[in-house]
């Protein structure tokens, strides 16, 4: 006699879903939703976030990508190398090449280092190892946004705007140092850079120079198309925070952790000093947005995105803290 439970088709099973996979699409409905209710909100905001891209994120930014990209490309970056190879190796188990992104994304702010590391990582400078090391501490903003936007313009205190971009670099500085403890950067730190191969021949000037401003294009391109979601998602979110009530300062750290400039804004109507530990965090963190635009310059790279946004609220927090003992 023939089994029948043979013959019975096989049932597929269901689909298997993460966490992290159910958190995405919940966040994702919830902002669909929150934008269809709020249309004319996100319209507006949308528009102000392209001004904002014209006036103010393509001026400050777009320079500075092709100049970083020059400086390495054209191996002067070899030469400052050379000099931080013993202080960045001993600070953070890493190459004198790696230290040029971190140097350039300190004082150029983001995403000036993210971009110099990728071109390392690309140019076979560094590994994926460095590369991902670097990415979690080398993007910190700009010391022409801490001290004028947020330190004069919103707090009316230079003095703080100083500090705020001094406590940031420490902060970052710190969580590389743990960062190389945690990430094994260290027990590969005597070995020789991958730059020792890279005495090739190099393409001429004018190449280097075209490369540079049409790679630069791009990112910034996608930078700006960031930069337009988050403002029409935060306009909609403030929206709703308001009409919730929320407490100020609550407001204030659900914003930052979305986008650093809106949550930055908010903490200045904030009560000091809680205010000024919001923004540092803000800050040091530099929000989701900043997060996404940093992975989204890393197509195609093996950089993973979770150890980099622990690696920044580590940062965030860390900022924070260091604010809060030095304003006391």
């Amino acid at each position: 006699m023939t089994d029948l439970r043979e013959k019975s088709p096989k049932i597929p099973s269901r689909p298997h879903y993460s966490a992290g996979q159910l958190a995405f699409a919940a966040v994702s409905v919830f902002s669909l939703t929150l934008i269809l209710r709020n249309s004319e909100i996100a319209i507006r905001q949308m528009a102000r976030g392209l001004s904002l891209c014209v006036t103010t994120v393509i001026p400050s930014l777009f320079p500075f990508m092709i100049l970083s990209e020059l400086i390495v490309a054209s191996g002067a970056a070899n030469v400052v190398g050379r000099l931080l190879a013993k202080p960045f190796r001993w600070l953070f188990g890493i190459s004198g090449d790696g230290g040029c992104a971190i140097l350039l994304g300190f004082f150029c702010g983001f995403p000036v280092g993210t971009r110099c590391a990728l071109f390392l990582y690309d140019s076979g400078r560094i590994d994926e190892k460095e590369l991902s090391f670097l990415l979690s501490f080398c993007n910190t903003p700009s010391s022409a946004f801490l001290v004028n936007a947020v330190g004069i313009s919103l707090f009316g205190d230079r003095s703080l705007g100083l500090l705020l971009y001094c406590v940031t670099l420490l902060s970052a500085a710190l969580t590389g140092i743990v960062g190389s403890h945690l990430m094994g950067v260290r027990k590969r730190a005597a070995k020789p850079s991958p730059s020792s191969h890279t005495n090739a021949s190099r393409p001429n000037g004018i190449s280097v120079f075209t490369d540079a401003v049409g790679s630069s294009a791009l990112a910034m391109l996608r930078i700006c198309a960031f930069v337009v979601f988050f403002s029409a998602f935060l306009g909609t979110l403030e929206h709703l925070v308001e009409g919730l009530a929320l407490p100020q300062t609550l407001g204030a750290l659900l914003v930052s952790f979305f986008e650093m400039t809106a949550g930055v804004s908010r903490a200045a109507a904030c009560p000091s000093p809680l205010g000024e530990s919001i923004a540092a965090f803000a800050v040091g963190f530099s929000g989701l947005s900043v997060c996404f635009q940093m992975i989204g310059l890393c197509e195609d790279r093996p950089v993973s995105f979770r150890p980099y946004l622990f690696a920044k609220l580590f940062q965030g927090l860390l900022c924070a803290l260091l604010l809060s003992l030095l304003r006391a």
